[in-house]
């Protein structure tokens, strides 16, 4: 199979699953973070203030990567995973099973894909819930969701853990069709792409820290 470029195949987002966890924290932090530096560099101007705004970026960029930029998003063909530092475009026509648990996993083939960022809260995983490995695996899930009358976002009682795992699903069958309908004899491997900006910014924010700290 070839191997699927970065970008190919995301046009406009079918649906975004976003952060299910931390982002509260995550945004307050970042707010935290620019009333330290606009602080500093309005009456701070000192080492020692200096030494508070980069350890301050550092912080905000740390915690962005981690709590804020996790996710998934779905577009006409393919699946993004986005991680802290590296993501993955997964194309839907290989998806054969979604469980979220402690985080999104999907399964493509022989490999398997995760997102920190998608995740059941812990009240609902203490209490159990159906799906996951060991219940409904592949094409018997994908049946089960396809001939469902009323689409997932529809349905009242469905966690939104239910609801992405149902989503992934029936975008899946839906790329397989029309895979099958084009007539064609390939589909993309996933493809992997590192996340440079964020490890930059990190790097930079975490070495002009080091120096102020030796100054």
């Amino acid at each position: 199979m070839a191997s699927i470029r970065s970008g190919a195949g995301r046009d406009e987002p079918v649906e975004r699953f976003n952060a299910t966890s931390g982002r509260f924290v995550g945004s307050l932090t970042l707010v935290s973070v620019a009333v330290i530096v606009g602080y500093v560099v309005v009456d701070a101007h000192t080492l020692d203030g200096l030494r508070v705004a980069t350890g301050a970026l550092f912080v905000g960029v740390l915690v962005w990567l981690t709590l804020l930029r996790p996710r998934a998003t779905a577009y006409r063909d393919v699946l993004r995973l986005q991680n802290s530092v590296r993501d993955v475009d997964v194309p839907l026509a290989l998806v054969e099973d979604v469980h979220v648990g402690r985080m999104l996993t999907v399964w493509a083939g022989e490999e398997r894909f995760v997102c920190v960022g998608v995740g059941a809260p812990l009240r609902e995983l203490a209490r159990g819930r159906k799906g996951g490995p060991g219940s409904l695996r592949g094409w018997d899930r994908l049946e089960e969701y396809s001939h469902q009358p009323t689409p997932p976002r529809q349905l009242p009682t469905a966690s939104y853990a239910e609801f992405v795992e149902g989503q992934i699903l029936a975008l899946a069958e839906d790329a397989r069709r029309r895979s099958g309908a084009s007539g064609t004899a390939q589909d993309p491997e996933p493809g992997h792409e590192w996340a440079w900006a964020g490890i930059v910014a990190l790097a930079v924010t975490a070495v002009a820290f080091l120096v102020t700290l030796l100054l």
